[in-house]
């Protein structure tokens, strides 16, 4: 059993299909199902139903998968260990982070690391936070910031500072909350007649904002769906809505005359995101560097 059939049965089993797998693999089909046979016959049990279509793992297969699954990543994380003895300290620094965090945390902190290390390559993968979460656990990334809850039995989490929530609402559509301060925080029963433009729904905030609704009583009038902030934020500029938005996204986006910012119910007035490693991994100095400029950055 060598690393390589470990590679090719873990690559199996995420398609369950030989061609697609050979062709991804840059091998034939024949090459790549010898060298599975050879792997059952040395394990000593069939990993792969091939009697069923399409492709299934057996019981064994599945227990064996997590296992390679496994000793696949720590090699990886070797390998990366020792990026730091060679000359130089060239490597790439992967950090999986949202679009509106990478806005506001992320372009000091890459000056920074830019400054220090040269020869480093950051690249930010941005997405909501549960593909993050997953993705974290599953070590794609050097570190993630995420929103909690998170699974500390697989995470290690370092808090960051809240998101302060705001809804932010045109002055035109004003008249439609009746008298109320901006001073105070903003009952969600009061906003029944507001439009919105909200982010689509396989986003948190917007499950979140939902969810306070509902437990209100109705269901938010949802003019316009969108997928960033800052697309939210222009169409509230523009008067086609209000909407629910972090304050640390709107200070670094400008704020805006024409649009009124309310605190929320203090059930959706902040979020609290966290940086998360895989429990085991290796850090790099360049990771344990872009760390501690982000807690700087947090706490300056």
């Amino acid at each position: 059993m060598n690393i390589r059939q470990l590679q090719y049965a873990v690559e199996l089993s995420r398609t369950l299909n030989f061609s697609q797998v050979a062709a991804r693999l840059g091998i034939t089909q024949p090459a790549l199902s010898k060298q599975i046979r050879a792997l059952e016959d040395e394990v000593g049990v069939r990993l792969f139903d091939r009697s069923t279509t399409p492709l299934t793992l057996t019981a064994a297969g599945e227990h064996f998968i997590r296992k390679a699954e496994g000793m696949l990543y720590q090699e990886e994380q070797l390998l990366r260990s020792m990026e730091e003895f060679k000359e130089g300290k060239r490597g790439r620094l992967t950090v999986g982070i949202s679009p509106f965090r990478a806005l506001y945390l992320m372009p000091r902190v890459a000056k920074a690391l830019t400054e220090a290390y040269p020869d480093v390559r950051l690249v930010l993968c941005e997405a909501g936070s549960e593909t993050l979460r997953k993705e974290a656990a599953e070590g794609k990334y050097d570190f993630a910031i995420v929103n909690l809850p998170v699974d500390e039995t697989l995470l290690d989490v370092i808090p960051l500072e809240s998101d302060q929530l705001v809804l932010a609402v045109p002055n035109e559509l004003l008249p439609r909350l009746g008298k109320q301060s901006v001073d105070t925080p903003l009952p969600l029963s009061a906003c029944k007649e507001l439009d919105f433009v909200l982010v689509s729904q396989a986003q948190e905030l917007r499950r979140l904002f939902e969810k306070r609704c509902e437990h209100e009583g109705f269901h938010p009038r949802v003019k316009t769906e969108v997928v960033g902030l800052s697309t939210a934020w222009e169409m509230c500029r523009a008067g086609v809505g209000a909407t629910l938005l972090p304050l640390q996204y709107i200070q670094k986006a400008g704020t805006d005359e024409g649009v009124t910012l309310f605190p929320p119910a203090r059930e959706m007035r902040s979020r609290q995101p966290v940086i998360v490693t895989r429990r085991g991994a290796y850090l790099s100095e360049y990771a344990r560097f872009a760390i501690d400029r982000l807690l700087e950055e947090q706490n300056g």
